[in-house]
């Protein structure tokens, strides 16, 4: 019996802290998006060209859709966000979009050198899916911030997938 009781205690617990952690954890998915897309833009414009070299580049892209997904399920499984906790994942998406504009751009400009090496239909498809991966979660935030955000959320979308179609018309 007191097993028992312990059980439903810990879950008790469980139940009554998910909910801020997960809304903690949108935040910091997004940061981590965040810190990602710039090591992808590091890594592109220190490129040298070479296919052994581009390797990292895919390793990056695998990392950044991981952390997506991993956004996209953080953010479903939050629910709705506060006035405080909207504004901080609402932010992070609007500093996280010029970070995209820029990486997106400096991608589309080595477009030959991936020509070169063969990665022409590899960059487009992993464009793709990345814009898909932005969307989904930029829909899911939509959902989950105070509607004095959402239209902020869409304008950096819209702008987040302006990039995109910009990079995936250049491959």
């Amino acid at each position: 019996m007191a097993g028992k009781l312990f059980v439903i205690l810990l879950l008790g617990l469980g139940l009554v802290n998910a909910s801020p952690i997960a809304k903690r954890s949108v935040a910091t998915d997004i940061t981590a998006i965040t810190t990602d897309v710039q090591k992808l833009d590091s890594d592109i414009t220190g490129w040298d060209g070479t296919l052994l070299n581009a390797i990292p580049l895919l390793s990056d892209v695998t990392t950044i859709k991981t952390d997506i997904n991993t956004a996209i399920s953080d953010t479903n499984s939050s629910s709705t966000l506060g006035s405080s906790d909207s504004t901080t994942v609402t932010n992070e998406i609007v500093a996280l979009q010029p970070v995209i504009a820029t990486t997106l751009s400096d991608l589309a400009a080595r477009a030959s050198d991936v020509s070169a090496i063969g990665f022409t239909s590899t960059v487009q498809s992993n464009l793709e899916d990345l814009k898909t991966l932005a969307d989904e979660l930029t829909a899911a935030l939509e959902s989950k911030v105070t509607s004095s955000d959402v239209t902020k959320i869409e304008t950096a979308a819209t702008a987040i997938d302006s990039s995109f179609a910009s990079a995936i018309s250049a491959y």
